[in-house]
């Protein structure tokens, strides 16, 4: 069995044997998540998957980096420890809600780890590290707190991060570390994924949503700094993150608080209208393929070709966002 392989069936049957146990305890534990007027499902599901998800991902990231890049184990063991700690966070507030400040204090924290790596690995000259530092720092937290936003159906955030891990292991060549991260990111969220997918055995919760979004920046950090070009590095997450960017815009429209639970993005309403979680999970899996397979066919394109490639891509995607918004529009409470 080739390396590759085996890191694949590694994370694989790790994450999925880790999710699958934490199943087990949350039934045990009685740790359910019972519907409520905000929730989109209807049976009391468990939840606390990302604890195994999470766990599987620490560990296996430790192999691979030892195997792959020794060099860089301290660097790496510093973001496992934020993750860890993102981890912990999210465990205390699916338990007991933490504030909001104190939860944005520790994402800034976490995010600004981040930022360390990417000053190791992909630095600018002169004073353009600083704000590239800073767009790190913001971009980690943002996307710590999306990802959590947009776990709100079966298999929606299983998914994306299938395809994302997968298009960064093709991106570069396979022997990298980043590459093999990609790999392994999309393996394990294949064996959580098994268990999420609709109609969902278990959530992720907190415990996991948020490290997710941590570990999708490091991801494309590792892959920038073996050498993509930043504007390519996210792009199959467009979907997913312009989703929820225009549902805050949306709700500031409306005067609504942001602090305040609801289900008004559009996957949300797509998944109550259009024939349930799996067909809306998927639609969006396919849109970030078709970003994956965008970017893929970018890599080594001239700098105008990116742009005239990801404007193409990104308008197809919010006309299409459009089109269902006015589809499934917003119904406001009397």
């Amino acid at each position: 069995m080739s390396g590759e392989a085996l890191i694949a069936l590694e994370a694989l049957v790790l994450s999925g044997g880790l999710v699958g146990a934490t199943v087990l305890y949350a039934r045990r534990a009685g740790r359910l998540d019972v519907p409520n007027d905000r929730s989109s499902h209807s049976v009391p599901t468990p939840h606390g998957a990302g604890l195994g998800f999470v766990t599987s991902l620490l560990i296996l990231g430790a192999v691979i980096t030892l195997r792959i890049a020794p060099d860089s184990a301290h660097e790496l063991a510093l973001a496992g420890v934020a993750l860890a700690i993102l981890a912990i966070v999210g465990w205390l507030d699916d338990r007991y809600s933490l504030s909001a400040p104190a939860r944005l204090a520790i994402h800034v924290a976490v995010s600004i780890t981040l930022a360390g790596l990417v000053n190791r690995i992909a630095p600018l000259a002169g004073v353009a590290n600083a704000a590239w530092l800073v767009l790190w720092t913001f971009w980690t937290a943002a996307s710590i707190n999306i990802v959590n936003f947009m776990d709100g159906i079966d298999g929606m955030i299983g998914a994306q991060a299938v395809v994302y891990g997968l298009y960064v292991y093709v991106l570069l060549p396979h022997g990298s570390l980043a590459a093999q991260f990609g790999l392994t990111l999309a393996l394990a969220s294949l064996g959580f994924l098994i268990w999420n997918w609709a109609p969902a055995r278990i959530f992720m919760g907190d415990v996991g949503s948020g490290p997710l979004g941590m570990v999708l920046v490091i991801a494309g950090a590792l892959a920038v700094g073996a050498g993509v070009h930043p504007a390519l590095v996210f792009l199959p997450l467009f979907p997913l993150f312009f989703d929820s960017l225009a549902t805050v815009v949306l709700r500031l429209r409306r005067g609504e608080r942001l602090t305040v639970a609801h289900r008004t993005h559009l996957y949300q309403r797509a998944a109550k209208s259009a024939g349930g979680h799996a067909i809306v999970s998927a639609s969006y899996a396919a849109a970030a393929a078709l970003g994956a397979v965008v970017g893929i066919e970018l890599r080594t394109a001239t700098t105008s070709l990116i742009v005239g490639g990801i404007v193409g891509y990104t308008g197809f995607i919010i006309l299409l966002w459009t089109y269902f918004h006015r589809r499934f529009p917003v119904v406001r409470a009397s």
